[in-house]
């Protein structure tokens, strides 16, 4: 599994290496990470063709071996590739009102993650399982790492990194325990 992050702030979306799914930058230079960590990955040197699940979870039709996971934000993008199901994602952290993380986590979460971290795992859990309830969803800390709420996934958290957290979520592999930072012009054209 690999799991690389780019800082988009200041880049011009026109040049990223390929259009996004949506006319927004995050989705291109998502798409463009995408490409450079296949290639790392799986030694691609074009992505193969991409369809969505009814609920939008992006895959591979023609190569259902190789999983991958985007996420972007107004800051920075992310991609995950592996050979298991995987899902990940990345937030910048920015101020939310008190009340509004109360409502999202019990005491004990508050205890052991901090808020955009939980966030992060949650949505990551989503993807990998398409679907499901964010708010159900309750994480643990335990001696080994992050528990997850269902059997057979394995989650790590990444972060502060520049401003932001991220987490990934897969079945039956661990995600690896760094990001590999890429440098903008991998992603730019």
């Amino acid at each position: 599994m690999l799991i690389c992050c780019a800082d988009i702030r200041g880049l011009d979306a026109s040049r990223a290496r390929l259009s996004g799914r949506k006319n927004t930058a995050g989705s291109a230079f998502a798409r463009s990470l995408l490409l450079f960590a296949a290639g790392e990955y799986w030694g691609l040197g074009r992505l193969p063709e991409v369809a969505y699940s009814p609920s939008g979870k992006p895959y591979f039709p023609e190569e259902p071996g190789k999983y991958f996971s985007l996420s972007h934000t107004l800051t920075h993008v992310l991609a995950a590739v592996a050979d298991v199901p995987v899902g990940a994602d990345i937030e910048t952290a920015r101020p939310k009102g008190d009340g509004f993380w109360e409502r999202l986590m019990d005491e004990e979460e508050r205890r052991d993650f901090r808020p955009f971290e939980l966030w992060c795992l949650r949505e990551s859990c989503y993807k990998l399982l398409d679907g499901g309830s964010l708010r159900s969803r309750r994480f643990r800390r335990g001696a080994a790492g992050i528990i997850a709420p269902e059997a057979g996934v394995l989650c790590r958290s990444y972060g502060p990194v520049q401003g932001c957290f991220a987490a990934a979520c897969a079945l039956g592999e661990e995600p690896p325990e760094e990001l590999v930072m890429v440098p903008p012009g991998e992603i730019c054209s």
